[in-house]
């Protein structure tokens, strides 16, 4: 179905963006592509609608579509292609959603005569298919909720070849299982052929059929998913499996935080929301119930949750970005202002944000080394040689090399971008940082250079780290505590490994079910193609051992907390 032959795309001053590659993706079949920070994956996805970014060039090669080369056929050809066969979902999907239109809008442009209702198109995704949500506009829904509705315009022309690029990096996990079975659907009932471009290896064992392994442009290990994942050959996919956190395998951070008398952050009994729609049809999202909760000097405590749980709306009422109806903040046991304009400096200071997308946070105008300079130059009020002093200090700390802070954001990796980022934030001496999401675009080696560099800014510096994150096997390996937010209420607190074992609210057991681990998906699907023999009894214990048995929701398996490949 489609052939790419010696594909070279090159960069600028003729840099190789991809270099003589060659796959095959056959009907009803799932290839992924994995790898690093500019692999080429995203290059490769575009290059299967026939299309190469500005900037870039195609040097040679091409791809065939159905017999056709893409690369060959005249523009309005390949644009009714791309209308009436492929399906194309960016990493981040609020780019796919026209700002000023509706639900159902977004989903009913790309509908066909024999597609499904806008309705039928959301409740596939399992989003509410009624008129109130219809009428809504991507900025009313949360991250989650607009993948979902980027996946349902995505499917509306019924496409035969459906390219994902990161559709699972930035949602919950149960919200990852229910894109992962919409896709193992469309394979199996439609017979789509998918491109599947992920950093998220437990989902790629989970739908991959094939797995090709890119660094640099170039393959440097392909084959079954089950192979490559479970024994790969190549030095760097060895790196990349090794790197990735698995909750069946690894140990909850367990050193001992020192109590004070005053914990560093307080908060009781904070209520935050927000109002959508208007005159009568205007309602208020409660995103924050009743939340308390303590963080200690030098702690790390990691808040999960569901897309549109309440984790963001929580962080952005601790820094005096949104203000609460209710509750209370509190800063080395005193009470702070609800809005950071009545704060003063050393409160504003105190607390500090390494937002999901660093890039969007600077400004791409003025070089890294400017930006961080703002900060120290606001917060701490330093200037000419002092502040250049303190640059140097925050980047060192941040393991950044001194000559990328002259760099615009856009030129940087994003492992660049996300040290920069938390450089930033240090810039300000903070006693709590907030990290919302800041692994969830990078891959696996990258994320971990990112959590062991937190790990020792905590050590050196005691910082207490806020850590909202979707990846609840990364969360028990790098925080002290979990706490599990569910429909804005913080329904379960305790240790990292505690949590894990006996999770006590229905909530936390949901998360644990649903949460990826490669060693657990490996072992299911090679269960699966094992003849059942009785010699296979063992295997199918060491099987349900790690994964719960089947059809037990209210006590899931207790993880196999044992020092593994990632201890």
């Amino acid at each position: 179905m489609i052939s790419v032959r010696e594909l070279d795309i090159r960069g600028h001053l003729d840099a190789r963006i991809l270099g003589g590659l060659c796959v095959d993706l056959e009907r009803g079949k799932t290839l992924a592509a994995v790898g690093g920070s500019g692999a080429g994956k995203t290059t490769l996805g575009l290059s299967l609608l026939g299309f190469v970014r500005r900037g870039m060039r195609l040097a040679g090669g091409e791809v065939e579509f159905e017999g056709r080369n893409l690369f060959a056929l005249p523009e309005r050809e390949l644009r009714r292609l791309r209308r009436e066969a492929i399906a194309y979902l960016p990493q981040n999907p609020a780019s796919s959603l026209t700002p000023t239109l509706r639900v159902e809008d977004l989903v009913g442009e790309r509908r066909t005569d024999r597609s499904p209702s806008a309705e039928e198109l959301l409740e596939l995704v399992q989003l509410p298919g009624g008129r109130s949500f219809q009428r809504r506009f991507p900025h009313q829904l949360s991250i989650g909720q607009q993948q979902r509705v980027a996946i349902a315009r995505a499917i509306a022309n019924d496409p035969r070849l459906l390219i994902l690029d990161e559709p699972t990096s930035s949602v919950d996990p149960t919200t990852q299982q229910v894109l992962l079975a919409l896709v193992e659907r469309l394979r199996d009932e439609r017979g789509v052929a998918t491109l599947l471009i992920s950093h998220d290896l437990p989902s790629v064992g989970r739908v991959a059929d094939e797995v090709v392994v890119l660094s640099s442009g170039r393959v440097v290990e392909r084959g079954g998913a089950l192979r490559v994942l479970d024994s790969p050959a190549d030095p760097y996919a060895r790196a990349l499996v090794s790197a990735s956190p698995d909750i069946g395998v690894s140990q909850p951070r367990t050193a001992a935080v020192a109590a004070e008398s005053a914990p560093v952050l307080g908060v009781d009994g904070l209520c935050a929301g927000y109002s959508i729609g208007r005159g009568r049809g205007k309602r208020t999202i409660h995103a924050a119930r009743d939340v308390s909760f303590d963080l200690a000097a030098g702690e790390t405590l990691a808040l999960i949750g569901r897309s549109g749980s309440g984790k963001t709306t929580i962080a952005r009422t601790l820094l005096g970005l949104h203000a609460p109806t209710d509750g209370e903040v509190r800063l080395g046991g005193a009470a702070i202002p609800p809005r950071l304009r009545q704060r003063d400096r050393s409160q504003r200071a105190a607390i500090q944000l390494v937002p999901q997308d660093p890039e969007q946070s600077f400004n791409p105008r003025r070089s890294i080394g400017d930006g961080i300079l703002r900060t120290i130059r606001q917060i701490s009020g330093l200037r000419g040689g002092a502040a250049t002093l303190r640059l140097a200090q925050v980047l060192e700390l941040a393991q950044l090399d001194p000559a990328l802070a002259r760099r615009r954001p856009r030129e940087l990796s994003g492992g660049e971008q996300q040290r920069a980022a938390i450089a930033r934030a240090l810039a300000a001496e903070p006693r709590v940082m907030i990290c919302d999401e800041i692994t969830s675009a990078l891959d696996t080696i990258v994320q971990r250079q990112i959590i062991d560099l937190l790990k020792l800014i905590q050590d050196e510096t005691g910082i207490s780290l806020l850590f909202i994150t979707h990846d609840l096997a990364l969360a028990h390996e790098f925080a002290h505590r979990i706490g599990v937010l569910s429909e804005g209420r913080l329904v379960e607190i305790a240790p990292s490994g505690q949590f894990a074992r006996r999770p006590q609210a229905a909530e936390s057991r949901v998360l644990l079910e649903a949460a990826p681990s490669l060693s657990r998906t490996l072992a299911t699907r090679q269960d699966a193609t094992r003849p059942s023999a009785g010699g296979d009894d063992a295997a199918r214990a060491v099987h349900n051992a790690t994964s719960g048995a089947p059809g037990d929701a209210s006590a899931p398996a207790e993880p196999n907390l044992v020092p593994g490949r990632n201890a």
